[in-house]
This record gives C-alpha cells, structure tokens and sequence, in this order.
C-alpha cells in the first residue's frame, strides 16, 4: 500500500471512494512483490501497477464492479507459456490480486496507519483476502507488541487460529517482511488468509567519517530508503554541503555518539554502520562498540594491512574471532569498484546481500530461485470460491 499512500490520503481529504487492488500471493517469478497496490477511481484512473503487463486491464475492469458492489473479490491470474514473458511472469506461475473499495473517510485503520507512519511506530496493515465471508474484507492495524482485535471479537475463528495469527503478525513486524499467512481452522470456518503489510521505520545507515566517498554512500542510502546519518569529529568535513544525501550530520567522537544511540534506544539491530575513518583513534573505538552490541551489518574501509592492523587492536580490546567474525572488512564486494560512487554500489550491494543472507553471486551462477523470500506460514494457494476467479492472459 505504501506506493499509493498519498494517493490514498487525497481521497480521505476529498471524501471519495477508489478501489484497491493488491497483490496478496505469487508463485514463480512476478514482477511486483506481495503487497505491492493500485488505487482505482471511480472515473476507472488508475495510480500504480499490480503486475506491468496485461492484468492491469482486468483488474480495472473488476475494480469498477467492486465500486459497483462494495464487495471485495479475489483475483487469480495464471500465466501460460505465451504470455508469461510479458509480465514477467515464468510458465506455471501466478498472481492474485485482492480488490477492495476502500473509503478512507471511513476507515478509521487508515486514519491509524498515517498517525503510526508520523510517528515511526512499528506496525501492520492486517486484511482479511480469503476466508469465512463475514471476515473477507476486514482490515485493521496492529502495533508491534499489540494483539487483532477483529479476528476475535463476533468471528467464527477458534482462538487457536486468533493466537496464531497474532504470532504471526508480530514475527512479520519484527522481522520487516510483508507476506501473507493461511492458517487451517476447526469447524465450518475452513481456512483463512491474512495480508501482513508491514510498516517500520527506515533502517538506519550510520556512516561514520566524512570523506568523500561518505558523499556517494549518503546519496545512495537515502535512495535505497535508510535514514542517513554521517558522523565525524571533525566540523570542516562534517558539513550539509558537503554531504547532501545525508539526513543527519553529526560532530561528534563516533565512539561516542554511538554509544549514546545504542543507550537511548534509538538503534535496532537492523542498524547498518560503515566506517571509513582510515584512522584507528576514530575507527577502532566505534567499530569496538558496535561489534560489542551486534548489529545487521558492520563494516570499515581500508587496505588489507589496515584492517590486520584493525583487527589485532580489536583482539586487544578483548575481541575474540567470534565477535570480529561479524565484521565485514575491507567493506564492500568484489566489483572492481574505482570511483566513490562505484564504492557506494559496492558497500549497499553487500548491505543487501546481508540483508538476504545472499551469495552475491551473479543470477546466472545460481539455480535457486531468484526471489527467495519463502512465504512463512503460508500453505498452499487456496481454490478459487465465490469471491474468486481464475484468470488467464491467453
């Protein structure tokens, strides 16, 4: 939902109705992720893509009978060998696609996701996009430490199914992964769906140094979607002109102003550090408290002799090749990088590998899928009921 957020946040100001198309399960290779949406109007404009290929027309067709109804459907779109290649899709795989009217005026969960967003509160957009009939539709936003209320309050669903689904949504939150979840239920409820859309604040990037490769790294970071922090000790370098991308610049020892974040809690363990000091005062003093409090990713620029020389000074602190085990140093991988900002591809490409816990090897070395975000908890796709159908691009 979040590609469509101010589109969505127009129509709570103007009061109008749109349609929302998204994607809610994949199979194969498919050119959007789960979660990924479409707003359509009710003059049938469309803002965003579902797939980028031929489904967009049936989904604008369907979300104009959705507008007709006010009830959701369920879409299946399966991808024979003709036209598989024109949306990206492989032989064999699919797409579904949940269409809702969506009113924001009277959507008091969507009132609370902005409020959350504002205020960089962890939190899901739970919806309900197969299942009994009286829950299909159901969307509410849950808090990280918070339980769903709506799956548990006047619902067929055994409370199994409720504790089930709450664990669910936690992990998801914890974790950042959007994904859908089924779970099989007792009785005459049968199985239900559920869309975890996950919101969390940005990951944050902490570079620490203000070099001139620190210029290309900010800029990149903030593209990718972290809040850049850069943080040197040194006011001459550590300056807004000189660094644009960042969101923050800091004067400040870097041993020190981290220190301090990890204190006031203002550091996940997703946190990524980068330090390019090239000076053992600056560097060994941050890398050793950030090693000591573990985070995603911890890296530091630097020749091989420099970092044998940073990791003996690391030992003398106490550092074990447990701990330096997590250090990735000289930073970055292997792309023959020359410039700063062919650095930069170089260190966020190994801070999204990481991330994946990925090879970063080229696709055409490996034989495992190319998107490998295994759907946790999720079952088998359900078959199509009475809210939804199969479709082909043939």
């Amino acid at each position: 939902m979040r590609e469509v957020l101010e589109v969505l946040e127009e129509a709570l100001r103007d009061n109008s109705r749109v349609a929302l198309a998204t994607v809610v399960r994949t199979e194969g290779s498919a050119p959007r992720a789960v979660g990924t949406s479409m707003v359509v109007s009710d003059e049938g404009t469309p803002v965003g893509s579902v797939s980028g290929g031929c489904v967009e027309a049936s989904v604008l067709e369907s979300a104009a009978d959705v507008l007709a109804s006010g009830v959701p459907e369920l879409h299946r779109f399966g991808i024979t060998d003709d036209d598989g290649l024109a949306i990206g899709l492989t032989c064999g795989g699919s797409i579904e696609i949940f269409i809702q009217p969506y009113a924001p005026a009277s959507c008091p969960e969507f009132v609370e996701l902005l409020r959350a967003r504002r205020e960089n509160l962890p939190c899901a957009m739970v919806t309900v996009f197969d299942g009994p009939a009286d829950l299909v539709g159901h969307s509410e936003l849950v808090l990280q430490d918070a339980e769903i209320t709506g799956l548990s309050v006047g619902s067929t669903l055994p409370f199994a199914t409720v504790s089930a689904a709450n664990d669910a949504v936690q992990q998801a939150i914890a974790s950042g992964t959007t994904l859908p979840v089924t779970f099989a239920t007792t009785g005459t409820a049968g199985s239900v769906s559920l869309l975890i859309d996950v919101y969390r604040p940005p990951r944050r990037l902490l570079i620490f140094g203000a070099i001139d490769f620190s210029a290309s790294l900010a800029h990149l970071g903030s593209f990718l979607g972290f809040h850049v922090t850069v943080c040197d000790a040194r006011a001459v370098f550590a300056t807004a002109a000189r660094i644009p991308g960042a969101h923050e610049i800091v004067v400040d020892q870097p041993d020190r102003y981290l220190r301090q974040e990890i204190a006031r809690g203002a550091l996940a363990r997703d946190a990524v550090i980068c330090v390019l000091t090239h000076d053992p005062k600056f560097d060994v003093p941050v890398l050793d408290a950030a090693l000591r409090h573990g985070f995603a990713y911890i890296g530091a620029m630097g020749s091989r002799r420099t970092d044998r020389d940073r990791r003996d000074r690391l030992v003398g602190l106490g550092h074990t090749d447990a701990t330096l085990a997590s250090l990735r140093s000289p930073i970055g991988l292997d792309l023959s990088a020359g410039t700063a900002s062919e650095t930069a591809v170089s260190i966020m490409a190994e801070v999204i590998a990481a991330k994946g816990n990925a090879s970063g090897l080229p696709l055409s070395q490996i034989s495992h899928p190319i998107h490998r975000g295994a759907l946790r908890g999720e079952t088998s796709p359900s078959r199509p009921d009475g809210r939804s159908h199969d479709f082909s691009c043939a």
